[in-house]
């Protein structure tokens, strides 16, 4: 996709600190944490961890895809129902914790 700086956000800490972390031997996923390591390595990707409040647009995508039988979905362009969303990411609308 030629993207040369990526920001990639996620609310699991622990995902976070596998990836982050130091090598480890005997993770049941330890191959696919390595090779996100290396992609990491070999691209500008910055991983940060954000609060499930703060990720409400990944929540909607994530959602809409463990209801979709398909494999792969592109979308073009942002779905109608994750528009009051972006816009309130883009206006940094402030949700409290419950």
């Amino acid at each position: 996709m030629n993207i040369d700086e990526l920001v990639c956000y996620s609310d699991s800490l622990h995902g976070i600190n596998l990836i982050k972390g130091s090598p480890m031997k005997y993770h049941v996923h330890v191959v696919l944490i390595q090779d996100i390591k290396d992609l990491l390595e070999q691209n500008n990707i910055i991983v940060c961890h954000t609060l499930r409040e703060g990720n409400h647009c990944e929540d909607f995508i994530a959602k809409l895809g463990a209801l979709s039988n398909v494999d792969l979905l592109i979308h073009p362009s942002p779905p109608d129902d994750i528009m009051s969303l972006l816009k309130n990411d883009a206006t940094g609308t402030f949700f409290p914790r419950n």
